[in-house]
């Protein structure tokens, strides 16, 4: 009688799907997300401007650039938080895009939309709040890329 116990629970726990792991839903998250970003903003050609140093290329070479940086949860997969951007401005020449970002994002939302991106990032979140807003993500950005094609 104990074995059939021990055989039924096994069937049970093996029935259960396994959920991804945080580390993987995040990158998942990301990649949607970036390539979301940098097709919106690309023009017929697949061309995008640089936020900070206005460079053009081509939106499988640029990058899609965090305002607010990626360690801030709240705001890693915010649309508004996102851009693309030229690699040598988002990886190498990180005053001066911080400085241009911070310019671009004031002109479009307005030194209060940025203090309120700015606030929103402040928030610490739970794992289960970071897995929740990877999992949001994946299928919003991941339905608007479907509806790009």
């Amino acid at each position: 009688m104990i074995r059939a116990d021990k055989a039924l629970r096994k069937a049970k726990v093996k029935a259960k799907p396994k959920r991804p792991s945080l580390p993987s839903l995040i990158a998942k998250a990301d990649k949607i997300t970036s390539e979301y970003i940098r097709r919106k903003w690309a023009d017929a050609s697949g061309n995008v401007v640089c936020i900070s140093c206005a460079k053009v290329l081509h939106w499988k070479d640029a990058h899609c650039a965090h305002f607010i940086e990626r360690a801030a949860k709240a705001t890693r997969w915010m649309e508004e938080n996102l851009r693309p951007a030229c690699p040598s401005c988002n990886v190498y020449r990180k005053e001066f895009h911080s400085r241009e970002y911070t310019l671009a994002m004031i002109d479009c939302y307005g030194r209060e939309g940025v203090e309120e991106l700015k606030s929103e990032a402040r928030q610490v979140l739970s794992a289960s709040q970071v897995r929740m807003l990877a999992e949001e993500a994946i299928v919003e950005f991941g339905l608007r890329l479907k509806d790009m094609e």
